[in-house]
């Protein structure tokens, strides 16, 4: 009788390991299926990526051989023009749908062409701009502070000051006027946005994607505001509606806008153009049901065919 029982509980024994067993076994294979699926789908995000990536580097290739040709045969650059209007490229099933835009920059204060050639000494035509930009932020002591931030020398200027930390040289990039972080917060540098309305910063006035002119087909009216003669009576603003209408392409036909006096145009000679050197390129890709990707805002520079900037999210 004992040795019954315990040949049940062998029995018992045996067929609880194998179903535990059992049990672990199925539990492995099920996580390995997951692993695998999600090295596959990694795999598939990789390839998707890349492929992204590389036809993001052929578009702007060739957008940068397009806007070479138009600058040979196209002297102004506006927003009006039908090139820098978005644009969409032919869906297929492994690529999907691009959708393409093309704007024109140099539209703002250029920061890294501010100085002569001696790096120290402030454009002359600049100036006043520079001066009462620090004035509409609300900082205007900040002015000549930031300027020794930038300069060569180490001398500070009357009502500037030099610190240990100052890089002295023109930025790579506007994120560096942080460094001043006793003078500059993000909040002045990008600007706030709350309820009481929308408070523009510094990057609303500057760039670092700019030659040494601003153009005024595309500079915001904040910008030309700060230009000599355009402050008042609303020329500013009779200079945006007449580009609205035709890009500018030349200072003949700035004197031809009704309300901007000869006198206006003769002291923007050595501020604007109509032209851009720089040029942002956004690329999207979308899926085949139209859904957002990966998004591409790409800035190149159109006299060295370089890529100046290259963001992607």
């Amino acid at each position: 009788m004992k040795a019954l029982l315990y040949s049940h509980k062998n029995k018992g024994f045996v067929l609880l390991s194998v179903l535990m067993l059992g049990m672990l076994l199925i539990s492995c294979a099920t996580a390995y299926t997951w692993f695998v699926r999600s090295q596959v789908r990694s795999f598939n995000r990789e390839r998707d990526n890349l492929t992204s990536r590389t036809m993001a580097y052929v578009l702007t290739e060739a957008i940068t051989k397009a806007l070479v040709y138009l600058a040979a045969n196209v002297y102004h650059d506006g927003f009006t023009q039908k090139w820098y209007q978005p644009f969409i490229l032919p869906m297929t099933d492994e690529l999907g749908m691009w959708v393409v835009r093309i704007t024109p920059l140099d539209d703002k204060i250029p920061i890294r062409n501010l100085f002569l050639p001696d790096g120290s000494t402030l454009r002359r035509e600049f100036t006043s701009v520079w001066e009462d930009m620090w004035a509409e932020l609300g900082h205007r002591e900040l002015a000549q502070r930031t300027l020794d931030f930038m300069d060569k020398n180490t001398k500070s200027r009357v009502g500037g000051v030099e610190r240990e930390y100052y890089i002295n040289r023109v930025p790579y990039d506007l994120s560096e006027l942080l460094i001043m972080s006793d003078d500059i917060t993000p909040e002045l540098l990008y600007g706030v946005k709350d309820e009481a309305g929308e408070k523009l910063g510094l990057e609303d006035y500057c760039t670092v994607f700019a030659n040494d002119k601003i153009n005024i087909n595309v500079a915001p009216i904040q910008v030309l505001e700060l230009l000599p003669g355009l402050e008042y009576g609303g020329v500013a603003d009779r200079i945006i509606d007449a580009r609205e209408e035709k890009a500018l392409n030349g200072f003949a036909s700035l004197r031809k806008i009704p309300g901007v006096p000869a006198k206006i145009v003769n002291q923007l000679v050595n501020l604007v153009k109509f032209k851009s050197t720089y040029f942002m390129i956004r690329i999207e890709r979308l899926d085949l049901e139209g859904e957002g990707g990966t998004t591409f805002n790409i800035i190149i520079n159109r006299d060295s065919k370089q890529i100046a900037k290259w963001e992607e999210s």
